[in-house]
């Protein structure tokens, strides 16, 4: 079988080549020699999903189609079903970016809600963000998803980090491949 575990899809534009999605989760059984004769335990599977918006001024003609292309990627998962045909539950964070609202000691960025299954939430606060400024800092918002989210270790659950914005991810201090490479390792 192969295994979901990681998964990280970003775009310097916007995630348009999503369209149809389809998530296919895994069970997880407990395999053990000794215990055969037990029932086959199954973890309860998650889709984890870090939104990472770029709300710098440059964002500012593509801002609104941003938000509905993420909100359309959440919608999307939000339908999917494991191999058993049970719902994994969906868990969403959004971060953005590149804003000169945010501070500049921690790389103009904001944590707008950590993981949540409360999609009424992550909405409201995706559609009410707003652009200023212009640092944006790709790699930085990446590594920062990755250590202060609680992504956990269930190899089954779909982990995703989906990021959006319209300038080159080579600004900043931290390497986007090195963020990469991290979540690669972590998630």
């Amino acid at each position: 079988m192969k295994s979901f575990r990681k998964k990280i899809i970003s775009a310097t534009l916007l995630i348009s080549m999503i369209g149809n999605t389809a998530i296919a989760c895994q069970q997880v059984e407990a395999n053990t020699s000794h215990q055969q004769s037990q029932t086959t335990t199954q973890a309860k599977q998650s889709i984890k999903i870090a939104l990472l918006l770029d709300t710098s001024n440059s964002m500012d003609g593509l801002i609104d189609q941003a938000k509905s292309q993420l909100w359309t990627i959440v919608n999307e998962l939000a339908t999917s079903k494991c191999n058993d045909d049970s719902k994994p539950a969906l868990q969403i964070a959004l971060y953005e970016y590149g804003n000169d609202r945010l501070p500049a000691s921690e790389g103009h960025i904001r944590q707008v809600c950590t993981l949540t299954d409360d999609l009424d939430l992550i909405s409201e606060k995706l559609f009410s963000l707003k652009t200023n400024g212009g640092n944006e800092y790709c790699g930085q918002v990446i590594e920062t998803s990755l250590n202060q989210l609680e992504w956990g270790t269930n190899e089954a659950d779909v982990k995703m980090i989906f990021i959006a914005g319209n300038e080159p991810f080579t600004q900043g201090n931290f390497f986007y491949k090195t963020a990469c490479e991290h979540a690669n390792k972590m998630v």
